[in-house]
């Protein structure tokens, strides 16, 4: 499943499903977030990750919860990561997120990643994908409106949007 991703200007990355042993790097990636980053991606501030929190963000199951990581082949450092997962007792709808380190946004990662957690959760029978942004992100609304999302709802400035998932086949459970 790793793939590579190359952007407009020639870098090379690589995009693969996460494994624990990407827990450091994974914090790593988090300090090298701006606080507005942050922000963005968990909706409120959020200074740190804790123990717990990076190992449940590293040790997923790739079906009902899949994070895929996008690292820079020069560095190997991550500079993306997004995820999506179901509720504790799986499903076929998953709330999705992304996040893209400072240094690289807007330079086509969101947007590559995207593609592929839609890819994967139609390959692992999940019908819908459900996210929250502000709903002044225009960077992440581009990408869920160039994916087909649609807005469910706008209040207290975070839209939720939802995209019914084409061609999602429901595996077996």
């Amino acid at each position: 499943m790793p793939s590579q991703m190359t952007l407009a200007d020639g870098a090379l990355l690589r995009v693969r499903p996460i494994v624990p042993a990407d827990r450091e790097p994974l914090a790593d990636a988090f300090a090298r977030l701006s606080d507005r980053s942050r922000r963005q991606r968990f909706l409120g501030p959020k200074p740190r990750l804790s123990a717990r929190e990076l190992d449940a963000l590293t040790d997923v199951d790739h079906v009902s919860h899949e994070a895929l990581v996008v690292i820079d082949e020069s560095t190997g450092q991550i500079v993306g990561i997004g995820r999506y997962a179901t509720g504790g007792g799986g499903g076929v709808e998953a709330a999705m997120a992304l996040v893209v380190t400072d240094a690289w946004q807007r330079r086509g990662i969101g947007h590559g990643l995207a593609v592929r957690l839609v890819e994967r959760a139609r390959a692992n029978g999940i019908a819908r994908l459900t996210g929250t942004a502000f709903a002044d992100n225009v960077h992440v609304r581009a990408i869920l409106d160039r994916l087909g999302f649609r807005v469910r709802s706008i209040a207290g400035g975070v839209l939720e949007v939802e995209l019914d998932v084409p061609g999602a086949v429901l595996a077996p459970r």
